[in-house]
Order: C-alpha cells, then sequence, then structure tokens
C-alpha cells in the first residue's frame, strides 16, 4: 500500500513539472540553421508521337525539386541560468538560456540532372528548429554576410520540416560563395536542453551555474568539468559520426529518436526514488526484527504476544510513510534521520515494557538504530546497493 503511495505522489510531481512546462516551455532541442533552397529545372526532351511513321516531337518538361545545404561549420556558445518555481509543494527546474552561434554555408551550387537542363532558383529559407517556441524570449538574431535576415514562423503550405524560416537573397548563391553567418537565441525551457548536429563540423559549448547535469544522448561530452559552481562540457561532432542529416533529409522516423546530444537538470536526490528503494527492503527489515523476536523468545524465554508483534510491524511500516511525508517537505537526509529516530524511540519505549525492563527495550533499539544506518548507506551509495544488501542478507542468514 505505501508503495502505491509513493506512486501516486510521484505521478503528482511529475504532473505538476507538466503544468510548468506548460505554462513555461518544455524541453528544448535545437536544430539548425540549415539552407532550403527549392529550384525549378527545366530540359527538353524528345517523345515518340508514331514509332510505325518515326515521328517525333519536342515537349518542354518543368521539375520542382528541393536542395538542403548543411553549414560546413557551426560553433554554439550556450549559457544556461535556473531557477525554482513550485507547483504545491512540488519544485520544478526551470531554465533561461543564451545561445551564440556562427558558422558557414559553402554554396556548391546545382547541376542540372538531365541533359542541357536549365536551373531556375526559387527562394531561398534559412530554416531554424527549436522544440517548443513558447520558449523563445525574442526573435532571434540571424545574419547572414553581415545582413540582418527576417525570421518568423515558416509557411505552413510548405510543410518545412523546421518551425522558423528566414528569407535569403538568392543573388548570394554563386557558386563557391561562402557564406557565414551569425545566430543568437534566447531560449526558457524546463527540464532538458538538447542539440541536434546537423552540421558538418559541429561544435558546441555550454556552461551553467547548476551543479547537477547529467549528460544524455548519442554523444558525451569531449571535456566537461563538473563541481559545486555549476559546470562546463564542450561536444565536438562530425558529421561522418552521426546520422542526423540522414534523418533530416529523409523526415525521420517518429519512432526512433534523432541523434544528438542534450544536458538534463537533474535533482540530485529523487526523495521518489529513493523511497521505492527503501519500500524494497521493508520485507526484510520486517522479516529481520520478527525473526530475532522469535529467536529471543526461544532462548530468552520472552513472551511476546501476536498483537505485540502486530503493532511492532506497524511501527516499522510506517517509517516508510513518514519517511515519504516528510521528505517531501524536508532534504531527504533529515527526513530520513526523524523518521527513524521517531520509530526507534517508539519501539524502544514499547519493548522497554513488553519485554520487561530498559535493558531488553534498549537493545532492541539499538539493532533497529542498526538496521536504519545499514537501510541508509545501502540508499546514499548507489553503486553499491547491490553488494552492501547481499552482504547484509547473506551475514544474517549466516547468523
Amino acid at each position: 500500500m505505501i508503495g502505491g503511495v509513493i506512486t501516486e505522489r510521484s505521478h503528482y510531481r511529475n504532473q505538476a513539472t507538466r503544468d510548468v512546462a506548460r505554462a513555461h516551455a518544455g524541453e528544448q532541442v535545437l536544430s539548425g540553421p540549415v539552407l532550403r533552397v527549392p529550384y525549378t529545372e527545366t530540359w527538353v526532351r524528345t517523345v515518340v508521337v508514331d514509332a510505325a511513321r518515326g515521328t517525333e516531337r519536342q515537349e518542354t518538361v518543368k521539375e520542382e525539386r528541393v536542395f538542403t545545404l548543411f553549414p560546413a561549420t557551426l560553433d554554439t556558445r550556450s549559457r544556461l541560468t535556473t531557477e525554482t518555481r513550485w507547483r504545491g509543494i512540488f519544485p520544478v527546474t526551470v531554465y533561461n538560456s543564451r545561445h551564440d552561434s556562427s558558422g558557414r554555408f559553402v554554396w556548391p551550387g546545382i547541376a542540372p540532372r538531365e541533359k542541357g537542363g536549365q536551373i531556375t532558383l526559387g527562394q531561398p529559407l534559412v530554416l531554424l528548429g527549436v522544440s517548443d517556441l513558447r520558449g523563445l524570449m525574442g526573435r532571434p538574431d540571424l545574419r547572414v554576410q553581415g545582413q540582418a535576415l527576417t525570421v518568423a514562423a515558416a509557411p505552413a503550405q510548405g510543410r518545412l520540416p523546421l518551425p522558423l524560416a528566414a528569407p535569403l537573397d538568392a543573388a548570394l548563391l554563386q557558386p563557391g560563395a561562402t557564406l557565414d553567418f551569425t545566430l543568437g537565441l534566447d531560449l526558457a525551457g524546463t527540464g532538458r536542453i538538447g542539440y541536434r548536429p546537423l552540421a558538418d563540423d559541429n561544435r558546441v559549448s555550454l556552461e551553467s551555474a547548476w551543479p547537477h547535469p547529467s549528460f544524455d544522448g548519442s554523444f558525451l561530452p569531449r571535456t566537461r568539468e563538473v563541481g559545486e559552481g555549476g559546470f562546463k562540457a564542450s561536444w565536438s561532432v562530425p558529421s561522418l559520426s552521426t546520422q542526423a542529416q540522414q534523418q533530416f533529409l529523409s523526415g525521420g522516423d517518429e519512432r526512433v529518436e534523432p541523434e544528438g546530444f542534450s544536458v538534463s537538470l537533474q535533482n540530485p536526490v529523487d526523495v521518489y526514488r529513493l523511497s521505492e528503494r527503501a519500500t524494497k527492503y521493508g520485507l526484510m527489515f520486517i522479516v529481520l526484527t520478527f525473526a530475532s523476536f522469535f529467536v529471543l523468545e526461544m532462548v530468552k524465554r520472552w513472551r511476546i504476544h501476536p498483537m505485540q508483534y502486530l503493532m511492532i510491524g506497524a511501527a516499522l511500516v510506517l517509517f516508510f510513510l513518514l519517511l515519504l511525508s516528510l521528505s517531501e517537505h524536508l532534504d531527504f537526509h533529515w527526513a530520513y534521520a526523524l523518521a527513524s529516530l521517531a520509530c526507534v524511540a517508539l519501539l524502544a519505549h514499547y519493548l522497554r515494557h513488553a519485554l520487561g525492563g530498559w535493558r531488553a527495550g534498549l537493545g532492541m533499539g539499538g539493532l533497529f538504530a542498526a538496521l536504519y544506518g545499514v537501510l541508509y548507506g545501502i540508499l546514499v551509495s548507489e553503486d553499491n546497493a547491490l553488494m552492501m544488501g547481499s552482504l547484509l542478507l547473506f551475514g544474517v542468514l549466516a547468523a
């Protein structure tokens, strides 16, 4: 039943996070810029009218196509600041971020596919993407060859792969031309920020005062520094090591997460996860306690009533409910200390009367204190939890 309460409270916490994200902005993934150039190829082809007579005619064919050009280089420098929003008793970490990017397009020109074909360029667009547009804190500052471009929502009728677009002067697209660009972007979000490496050479550096980052995705940082004062991380991802460009051109598969990398702003102490892990040892607590009482009852000739077993078991079970409720308002270690101290004191006082003296009551209280101490060590030492738990069980069995 207490496990069900933990699941329910965790669900409420997740719902609070979604509510804050709905009002602020959700997780963000940055994509682009990418150059999209529609063009028309016109050529003349010969059509056989009557094969028997050998008559032919010429007809003009026009076909509309799209050329997608990824940046040759893209260097992004990001800074992220966090703050805590509250939804009831549940804290939610949100962030504001600043991204300054620079890079270069190299226009190769478009070669005709058909013999004698003529290429006519349409309106080139520079496409940008953020996963939640509500997080935009202003219009992105995009400049190509020093010329400011107006970034707006992508035209709906074009079914463009990214939600933001800026028209580019087609006269700049001369074969072999290099187009240097800069991009400034202020973006808000919740929980996680990620990047999609669409350039041929992607370099990203991110710094923040948040001291507990979790690095996710297909690529880990090449360098990182994490301390109490925050973290700094940098990535370098060449196009040869990622399928991001191919996924972009193919439209992607909704069932497959696009390749990229991200940073999650996780709380290092998830009270619901720790409480859930603690309850997994609840049965062990009860069995060890009842086994100890049974052995002592046989050896010391103590007479322990079944109702006293029930009262002691109820106190052991309620420890986990106390731990959960206190940890929603206090730091987990303080919640654990208060809950265990209350239960040890209650059990020692009760057992003093059940067992007929302070010596027996304090002895059993010391046993409970040792059990709670071992459980806390298991909880805070996540990497060694399995080893510590298995050694404890083996020791109990041996004893």
